[in-house]
């Protein structure tokens, strides 16, 4: 088990949880390569916290975590190992992440671990980016067309809490979801309870009582909308996985 953290306020409070339990965990220093979002903001820092975090009870430093991995990660990473090595320490560990990237951890030079999560459900998102093709993106949506009331709109029974509101961005023609059996159909916008799909150049279009696959635009949020994932091979239902981390949010 690893933690992470880019801060002593954190490492400080890791440290007596885990010395009251008497307990030891290695510890990453969270780096900013470039990203602009958590992260210690420079490789001098990243020596800082890594000495410190060492000396702590219950935390054994290993290494460098960053996301996601960016051109600019390497040389960010290096200076960072050189100055974390000057003060005595070991970096056993940097970790590298995210999906899209995942191709091109190798040219930092420096990554030795990586966290690619959405890759194994993929999504719209994976698509657009070319990470993951259509054929291998096993997260899927089944939706009921509840509603025709023109010939241009369809209502689907999978809205906000179903697909998420989160956009796929490199995704052309927008949109909520990527529905396989109808690709020039849009789903234009999202309602609690339903989506709504721009079938007009779709010919012919789907019946209300048709069920429909939607790949969704993003993997992680649209999982955490569920309690359970079924799954299957081949169209043969071969388990039902709960999701564990569904509403621990407090």
């Amino acid at each position: 088990m690893s933690v992470v953290a880019d801060s002593e306020t954190v490492a400080r409070g890791l440290s007596n949880v885990l010395e009251r339990e008497d307990a030891e965990v290695g510890f990453l220093v969270e780096c900013d390569t470039g990203f602009r979002r958590t992260g210690v903001q420079s490789p001098e820092a990243a020596a800082d916290l890594a000495e410190l975090a060492d000396a702590l009870p219950g935390l054994r430093f290993d290494g460098l975590m960053t996301y996601p991995t960016l051109p600019e990660t390497g040389a960010w990473l290096r200076a960072a190992r050189e100055a974390i090595e000057a003060r005595g320490l070991r970096v056993a560990c940097a970790s590298g992440g995210g999906t899209s990237t995942w191709k091109l951890n190798h040219l930092s030079g420096e990554i030795t671990e990586v966290r690619a999560g959405t890759y194994v459900y993929g999504d719209r998102s994976c698509i657009a980016n070319g990470s993951v093709p259509v054929d291998d993106c096993a997260l899927r949506i089944r939706a009921t067309v509840v509603s025709r009331p023109t010939p241009d709109r369809a209502i689907l029974d999978a809205g906000s809490k179903t697909l998420t509101n989160d956009p796929a961005e490199e995704a052309a023609g927008g949109g909520h979801g990527l529905v396989l059996e109808y690709p020039d159909a849009r789903i234009y916008a999202l309602s609690e309870e339903h989506g709504h799909v721009d079938v007009g150049a779709c010919r012919p279009g789907p019946e209300v009582g048709e069920v429909v696959t939607i790949v969704p635009n993003h993997a992680c949020g649209c999982t955490n909308m569920h309690d359970e994932i079924v799954v299957h091979r081949g169209g043969r239902i071969v388990g039902v996985w709960p999701v564990a981390a569904r509403g621990k949010l407090r």
